[in-house]
This record gives structure tokens, sequence and C-alpha cells, in this order.
């Protein structure tokens, strides 16, 4: 093979791998970018499971909802921010005890507390809309006869005869970080996270 044969097939060659290149890179690209949206993600919704753990354990201790989302607010990490883009709600949860009203043996929603900018509602589900007293505590008007109180949707058996389940939601923005969405490829736009305690 001559040096002039050798020189034309290594353009040729050169040509073809650019070409090569050029179809493979938006796939890899891609792959790429799906692997680091997915992975942030993630990490997002880990933060937002261990506030709402925080939260449960908080409220759980003998504090008042109002003292628990003041603390909460000072734990904040981002993606998390009670001030523009995120909402915990606190709900305190007992089991009916006073023989002979309405609310006898039931779930009730004894205490709640919501706090921060993002519209979010609580996603355990009462019958109706009950009233709360005042800051610091929120207690429920009439939680032995107001049937409205009553939790439709939490698991079976979560709470014994005259116990309480304290309960943290946290709703947060998830703002991309690629152009993934441009693509065709959603991700959820708002987390969320509830922990029983």
């Amino acid at each position: 093979m001559s040096a002039r044969d050798w020189r034309r097939s290594a353009a040729s060659s050169g040509g073809q791998s650019m070409v090569e290149f050029a179809m493979v890179l938006p796939l890899v690209l891609m792959l790429v970018l799906g692997v680091v949206e997915i992975g942030y993600a993630l990490l997002d919704d880990h933060v937002v499971t261990k506030l709402a753990r925080e939260g449960a354990n908080l409220i759980s201790r003998d504090t008042t909802l109002q003292d628990a989302a003041t603390a909460m607010q000072s734990m904040t990490t981002p993606p998390v921010n009670f001030s523009s883009g995120a909402t915990m709600v606190f709900s305190v949860i007992k089991k009916g005890t006073t023989t002979g009203t309405s609310n006898y043996n039931k779930d009730v929603l004894y205490q709640r507390y919501s706090y921060g900018a993002l519209a979010a509602a609580s996603r355990l589900t009462t019958a109706g809309t009950g009233s709360f007293g005042p800051a610091p505590d929120f207690i429920a008007a009439n939680s032995d006869s107001d049937t409205r109180l009553q939790v439709t949707n939490l698991p079976a058996n979560l709470i014994p005869a005259g116990g309480i389940v304290y309960v943290t939601e946290i709703f947060s923005t998830h703002v991309l970080i690629t152009p993934l969405d441009r693509l065709g490829i959603s991700l959820p736009q708002t987390l969320y996270s509830i922990a029983y305690f």
C-alpha cells in the first residue's frame, strides 16, 4: 500500500468515526443527564424524608406544634425552604376514648398545624373540616363528638385503643437541574414524605 492510499484510508475512517460519534453523542448525553437528574431527585427526596421523620419525632416529645414548627424552620436545608417552596403539616391523631360519643374507638384528628408557602394540603383525609383552637397547641374544638374529624385513610390497626400517633407531612418543590423535561422525560415537581411516630 502506498503512502497516498494509506492517507486516503485514514481520512475515510476518521470521517466515519466522526459520523458515528455524532450519532451516539445525543444518546450518551441523555443517559448522563438522566443519571444526574435522578440522583439529584433522590438526594432531595432523602432530605424531605429525614425532615418528616424529625418533625414526627419532635411533636411526639411533649412540645407544642408551634414550637416544633419553629425548630423545623431552623433545620431546613435545600430543597426545603418553608418561606418559598415547601410546607409542613403536623397532625396528632388519637383513638377516641370517651364512651357513648360518636367518635368512640375511631381515629380522630386531635391537633393540626400547617406552615409554609407551598400550596399543599394534608393527604390524611377526614370526613369533613373541623375547627382547631389557637396556637400553640391547635387542639380540635370538639374531638369527642365532631364526626368530621374522623380520619378515613390511616393504615389499619395503626393506633391501639387509647393510643396516639404523631404525623408529619412535608411537601417541597423539586427544581430540575437538567433540561430533560424538554425531551419529554418528566420527574415529579413536588416531593412528598409522611412520617408516623
